[in-house]
């Protein structure tokens, strides 16, 4: 009796609290500008945070010290468009109806003048021309001037300087307004710079001699930020160092030595990680990843018999929420291997066994799963950034419930030019992707296999990109038997291809079952919009061709879809809704469920 009294009065007081903080939330019920007449109002409510609820948007409780920071927000805003003078003034009123409260927010606005920028001077510039220096810093004439811009892109000019050797540059900006803004920039080069010794401070127990031949410079080089930057990439690729970064110090200030110091923390050497939630997953060779719930749990060795090579093994699993009825869940393993030095030469190299099931998109048994069992070596070449050229050498062999197996020795080589300023919210850039593929060293199955991809991204605001990708691939030696496996050949259909058709079914048979060919053909084009921060929205349309041979008029062949897309920004990564009809039968409507952006 005792506890339910307990109970009681631990209920009671909750809901109590409950209540009186429901009583004390303060809700916004308006946003009134006074003044605004270069901006929208739409606009300066994609920059405050304390604004009324839409159909996008959950107000949140009102906070009046946020008022007075949208304010300043806003001012700096004006500021970068070229609004020297504005002045913003905030106020707010609230107000009690029953047991809610409500308040109504005012912004009086006196914008002033628009100031353009008229000249720039330069002063002190001698490795790097007047003309470079302005495209840097994004100073151009007869626009409206933006100091809050020019700022930002200090580092910019800053980074070039220190690539040529300039550690000790420095510069200062002087804005001369009158009708006009006449900028002038102070440049003082300072000394080349050389480095004199490196200085590893590290934390756990760290042999020095793995660092140093990850070094990227020797002791007398100029100092160049690409080098510093190389080495601290090499240390991180290395899977052994938690932080890596790399800084340079002074010696003396009259004299050009500095000291490069690198700061590095191990990692764990040994541990389980797991790791699960929508990504795309393949299940089937030839066709493009399937949006799917997976999961991973992994064991890592990050100095295996204490040598900086990395062991892992890895167990996954895939379930497709694209036509479950026709993909089987997928799951399999792989131990791997890998080291960034092979035979005394760095060569990141990785080796690895692996096993999987996947589903075969021929003959009557369709549905039949097939066992992969193989081991690869792959070596890869870093070009810069994202960017690689690798190697692949793989033997592997696929079985059904049948005593038939299919051998396959191959060699492969891929060349990826990734030029994106960002890999999962891209505005700019582009990528270039190349892979072939020869299969005939030994077994049972000859063929040679090539695949090309582009990507390409234009920005037309701050907020809207257009993308466009194009793939062509085709398949050599082919030969069909009914007893063989197709899991070379191209398919398209679903999330992550051609999304007026159901998944892999762009080409079917009398029995609507998926039937891949060896020679494809795909564009995607994109119009992707930013409505409201976490919120976008893309116009797409989807061009494709199948065939088993190279037609005379491709051009003409080519079946489009088009359609509207949803997009969401989540903490995993973008996800997408998508609605696409196929544009010869508009009958034909497909919604998608993607994964990530479609490139």
């Amino acid at each position: 009796m005792n506890i339910l009294k307990k109970l009681i009065i631990i209920l009671t007081s909750s809901l109590g609290f409950y209540f009186s903080a429901q009583e004390e939330l303060t809700i916004i019920r308006s946003l009134d500008l006074e003044g605004n007449k270069n901006l929208t109002k739409t606009e300066i409510n994609y920059i405050i945070r304390q604004k009324p609820r839409n159909f996008f948007f959950r107000s949140p409780q009102f906070d009046p010290r946020l008022v007075r920071l949208d304010a300043l927000t806003l001012k700096n805003y004006y500021y970068s468009k070229g609004f020297l003078d504005v002045n913003i003034e905030e106020s707010f009123k609230t107000e009690k109806l029953g047991q809610k409260k409500y308040a109504d927010i005012l912004y009086e606005i006196n914008e002033g003048k628009q100031y353009y920028l008229s000249k720039v001077s330069v002063n002190g510039n001698e490795l790097v021309s007047k003309s470079k220096i302005k495209d840097l810093l994004k100073l151009k004439l007869n626009k409206p001037y933006n100091p809050i811009g020019l700022n930002d892109n200090l580092y910019k000019l800053e980074n070039e300087y220190h690539e040529l050797g300039k550690l000790f540059f420095s510069i200062s900006v002087k804005d001369n307004i009158a009708d006009s803004v006449n900028v002038v920039l102070n440049i003082d080069e300072g000394r080349f710079a050389y480095i004199n010794n490196t200085i590893i401070q590290r934390i756990g127990n760290i042999d020095t001699s793995i660092v140093l031949r990850e070094l990227n410079y020797n002791s007398g080089d100029l100092y160049s930020k690409t080098s510093i930057d190389i080495t601290a990439n090499r240390l991180r690729e290395l899977g052994i160092f938690s932080t890596a970064n790399i800084s340079p110090m002074k010696i003396n200030e009259r004299d050009s030595l500095v000291n490069i110091i690198i700061e590095l923390r191990r990692y764990k050497q040994r541990e389980w990680n797991s790791s699960g939630g929508l990504e795309p997953i393949r299940f089937a060779q030839g066709a493009e990843p399937l949006s799917a719930l997976g999961a991973t749990i992994e064991w890592r060795n990050r100095a295996f018999f204490n040598t900086p090579k990395q062991f892992s093994i890895k167990f996954l699993a895939g379930i497709p929420f694209e036509d479950v009825d026709l993909v089987i869940p997928r799951f399999g393993y792989d131990a791997s291997l890998s080291s960034n030095w092979f035979m005394g030469i760095r060569f990141p190299t990785k080796a690895r066994i692996y096993y999987d099931r996947f589903i075969v998109y021929e003959g009557e048994d369709f549905k039949e799963a097939i066992n992969r069992r193989g081991a690869d070596l792959t070596q890869r070449i870093q070009i810069n950034g994202r960017s690689f050229f690798e190697t692949r050498s793989v033997w592997q062999s696929f079985s059904d419930k049948s005593a038939d197996v299919i051998e396959e020795q191959s060699i492969g080589i891929k060349i990826n030019l990734d030029y994106k300023d960002d890999p999962l919210y891209t505005k700019s850039g582009y990528l270039i992707g190349m892979m072939i593929k020869v299969a005939g060293f030994g077994g049972s199955r000859k063929y040679f296999k090539s695949d090309f991809t582009s990507n390409f991204y234009y920005p037309i605001t701050n907020r809207s990109v257009f993308a466009m990708r194009s793939q062509i691939g085709r398949l050599w030696g082919w030969t069909y038997d009914a007893e063989d496996y197709s899991y070379e050949k191209f398919y398209l259909g679903g999330s992550t291809s051609m999304r007026g058709w159901p998944v892999l079914r762009f080409n079917t048979n009398e029995n609507n079952e998926p039937i891949g060919k060896t020679f494809r053909i795909m564009t995607n084009l994109e119009l992707r919009q930013k409505l409201y921060k976490s919120l976008g929205m893309t116009i797409f349309a989807d061009g494709g061709l199948l065939s088993d041979s190279i037609p005379d008029q491709i051009s003409r062949m080519l079946k489009w879809d088009a359609g509207i897309g949803i997009t969401f920004d989540t903490p995993l990564g973008p996800a997408r809704i998508d609605y696409a009809f196929q544009m010869d039968n508009l009958s034909k409507r497909e919604v998608q469920l993607g994964v990530q952006s479609l490139f």
